[in-house]
């Protein structure tokens, strides 16, 4: 089979089921391509390319990684740079010496724990001019994407081996990150977490308590339990922490997210499919 940078995951698998393997030994944030409801779900949507982007890699590892399994590679002219941020043209407000606050999401993901609310409030706090930078060892693509969405500038670069920085600049007409009624996800109270949750018909909530799991098994649940949810079902999940892989895996898929963070150990999420 013939691949290239822009050659669908899903495409490698039906070729070679043994691509699975070569795909997750690459990067530590490829190993959930493993997961067989996360794998039916992304596979056809990711190219090699994207898939380099999330893994932290480049497009020559994942050449290194399938050539031996009977792929023949066909370069195209885009793969002469082999870090694809690095071909990104440094903003003119991007200044080391300007960022206002560096954060390491590192620690808290090796832990199991979500950066995500962080770096809301942390972007929050900065005033006009300020910039955020978040140090990750891989691209965190679905942040970027929900930052920009949200009129965020950003830019991202390899700042050592094994350590990539993002960072997110605060001008005048950046709106606020804090999500809206109408953004992919949102941090409520509890006052209006329980207002949705009593005004929806119990024909249609499908409960799902995944808070005693261990993973992966309650990613695995919840994504199979969305992809059989009926018309008008709400996913109803109660978990032991805010879910940042699975946020990551739904950005841009059809859904509408609540999550109500009520206090260490116990977190409530509705999961809405966008008709």
């Amino acid at each position: 089979m013939r691949i290239n940078q822009h050659t669908k995951i899903s495409e490698l698998i039906s070729y070679n089921v043994l691509s699975i393997e070569a795909i997750a030994a690459i990067a530590k944030p490829l190993r959930k391509i493993r997961i067989p409801v996360l794998r039916r779900i992304l596979a056809p949507r990711v190219s090699i390319g994207e898939a380099a982007k999330i893994g932290g890699c480049s497009v020559a590892d994942f050449r290194a990684a399938l050539v031996p399994l009977g792929f023949v590679w066909i370069s195209d002219e885009a793969e002469k740079t082999i870090n694809l941020f690095d071909a990104v043209e440094r903003p003119s407000w991007m200044d080391e010496a300007a960022v206002t606050v560096v954060f390491d999401v590192r620690p808290l993901l090796e832990v199991g724990q979500d950066p995500l609310k962080d770096i809301f409030q942390l972007y929050r706090s900065l005033a006009a001019g300020g910039i955020l930078c978040i140090s990750n060892s891989f691209v965190p693509t679905p942040l970027i994407r929900r930052m920009e969405d949200r009129k965020v500038s950003s830019y991202t670069h390899e700042w050592a081996e094994g350590e990539f920085r993002s960072y997110f600049y605060k001008n005048d007409t950046a709106l606020s990150v804090q999500p809206a009624e109408d953004d992919y996800i949102s941090f409520v109270p509890k006052e209006l977490f329980e207002q949705k949750l009593t005004s929806l018909s119990p024909l249609h909530l499908v409960t799902l308590d995944v808070s005693e799991l261990p993973m992966p098994q309650p990613m695995e649940l919840i994504l199979e339990a969305l992809t059989q949810l009926k018309a008008d079902d709400v996913a109803y999940i109660k978990h032991s922490k805010i879910p940042l892989h699975l946020l990551e895996e739904l950005d841009h898929l059809s859904y509408r997210i609540f999550i109500y963070d009520r206090h260490p150990g116990e977190v409530h999420l509705l999961i809405y499919p966008v008709k």
